[in-house]
């Protein structure tokens, strides 16, 4: 019996080049590299471009309650307004003792004012922002007298939300 070992060598020098004209195209293919924008895809989830046809959402203010919203955000420079702080801690509605405020109101206005590459874009770029600061706790209101507290002071956010010119309530 007699094997060609041509076979093998063949099919060995068509895999070899089929794989060096992969790489090769691989290669090619420009980089691309992401930006913030790319990366919000709840805008695309909810038609944003379009929405922003029809409105940004300005004349329009939103009161946001959380743990303060940090004005100095590039990308929300000029959109928060002074609102109130009931928090006790150090700082004013503008010092964001846990970053979520801030981040939330990003969501809502954001104006991508960072540039194309690092800005963000919120839902409606066109609102202010009110911010009410509130405790940030993480451990929870264990005691009576702290619930009680803490719903007092939700119950004085609420109000001076509603008797602000906040069309929305956060």
């Amino acid at each position: 019996m007699h094997t060609s070992t041509r076979q093998p060598a063949r099919l060995r020098h068509a895999m070899s080049a089929a794989v060096a004209l992969m790489l090769a195209g691989i290669a090619t293919v420009p980089a691309h590299a992401e930006t913030i924008r790319d990366r919000q895809w709840h805008l695309d989830a909810m038609h944003a471009e379009e929405m922003w046809e029809a409105t940004t959402g300005r004349g329009v203010t939103v009161a946001v309650i959380d743990s303060g919203v940090d004005r100095n955000v590039a990308d929300l420079r000029g959109q928060v307004q002074d609102g109130m702080d009931l928090s006790g801690l150090k700082g004013n509605e503008h010092t964001d003792q846990a970053g979520h405020g801030t981040g939330m109101a990003a969501l809502i206005a954001a104006t991508g004012a960072r540039g194309q590459a690092n800005g963000s874009h919120g839902l409606a770029p066109g609102t202010k922002i009110l911010p009410i600061k509130m405790p940030y706790a993480t451990g929870g209101f264990a005691t009576e007298s702290s619930g009680r507290r803490y719903s007092e002071s939700l119950a004085k956010a609420i109000r001076f939300a509603a008797d602000s010119e906040a069309k929305v309530i956060n």
